[in-house]
């Protein structure tokens, strides 16, 4: 492990090792709780593809691999799958003729939608069954959550 960390107890009586444990598992719970809602039909792996190419698009397969951190023959699996089901296609690059571009297709989009609203109303019912103090401290913990998450050249 890297950096310093705070081996004394903070105020809650965690370290930043077992606070880093804690978060990490409670993150990676929440996360299949939420992937297990939404249509089936697309793996988590496709589901981040299709985003991928949906935020970066029209993208190459390499650079497509290299955001979604998989090899070029893993990614191309996956966006064969997804060609197949009509949520992404190959377009040629105007810049160079020998190479193609993913774009994500108007069903593609439906789908990411239809993924998207049906985890958020997962999500929304979780919510609404939080008191409100508990409530209050997830809203205050939203940005100390988003400032973990950011990249560290953002």
């Amino acid at each position: 492990m890297t950096g310093v960390t705070n081996q004394v107890p903070d105020a809650e009586g965690l370290t930043d090792v077992e606070l880093a444990a804690r978060l990490r598992m409670t993150l990676g719970r929440l996360n299949r709780r939420v992937r297990q809602h939404g249509p089936q039909s697309l793996s988590s792996s496709q589901a981040s593809t299709l985003a991928s190419v949906e935020t970066l698009g029209p993208v190459r397969l390499g650079d497509l691999a290299a955001h979604e951190g998989v090899t070029a023959p893993t990614q191309s699996r996956l966006v064969g799958s997804l060609e197949h089901q009509g949520l992404v296609r190959r377009m040629p690059d105007a810049e160079d003729r020998r190479a193609t571009l993913l774009a994500i297709t108007a069903q593609g989009r439906r789908q990411l939608d239809q993924l998207r609203g049906e985890r958020s109303a997962f999500l929304v019912g979780q919510l609404g069954r939080l008191s409100p103090e508990r409530r209050t401290a997830l809203v205050a913990a939203l940005d100390a959550l988003e400032a973990l998450a950011e990249s560290p050249n953002d």
